[in-house]
């Protein structure tokens, strides 16, 4: 019978590397999602562009009617006296005549010229908007054959503002009206003639 001899392999090891294990040390590697970087900025771009888009003022909405726009009835109608057009466009956005205003907006615009019942006296509104007059002071002027019947003065605080004053008619055979807008210098910003017919 063959003799089985068995192979005894010794290995000397220091001691300090018997607690050494060969594991690389972690890596930390960053990935960046570009689709969802780009699909949040694109959001948040169209979101500010939605809300400036609601809350920004709308400049074609307050345009204000050259006088080709006037019907011939109340071209004939409109005081000799003109207001220049730079100083219209830079400091008023739009003016009417109104019966009522709420939350600083008009109710309704009543057409000229006027026209009211001879049994009750009836309020009438006249609203502007202006821009760029603030800490200015202006007066609205409610005139009557050219005499002063009324006149309210009117501190602005802001770029924009929107002022009304109220006017009273009754019956009265005196019916050539004119209301305008003034500042501290006598500067006519805005003035409106027409007639009031009571039936």
């Amino acid at each position: 019978m063959d003799d089985k001899k068995n192979i005894v392999i010794k290995v000397k090891c220091s001691a300090s590397n018997k607690n050494k294990l060969d594991i690389p040390s972690p890596k930390v590697i960053t990935q960046w999602n570009i689709r969802r970087i780009v699909t949040c900025v694109v959001g948040l771009i169209l979101f500010i562009l939605v809300l400036t888009y609601l809350f920004w003022p709308n400049p074609e909405s307050k345009t204000v009617p050259s006088s080709t726009e006037l019907s011939q009835n109340e071209t004939t109608q409109v005081a000799d006296k003109v207001v220049p057009a730079v100083t219209v466009q830079s400091k008023l956005v739009r003016s009417l005549f109104t019966t009522k205003v709420i939350n600083n907006e008009p109710i309704d615009h009543l057409e000229l010229p006027l026209k009211f019942d001879k049994t009750k006296p009836t309020p009438v509104f006249y609203f502007a908007e202006l821009n760029a007059v603030k800490d200015k002071t202006i007066y609205h002027e409610w005139l009557l054959d050219g005499v002063l019947i009324n006149r309210k003065k009117v501190h602005i605080s802001d770029h924009t503002w929107r002022t009304s004053s109220r006017q009273l008619f009754s019956d009265s055979k005196k019916t050539n009206w004119t209301v305008r807008l003034v500042d501290e210098a006598g500067n006519v910003l805005n003035e409106l003639a027409f007639n009031v017919v009571y039936e």
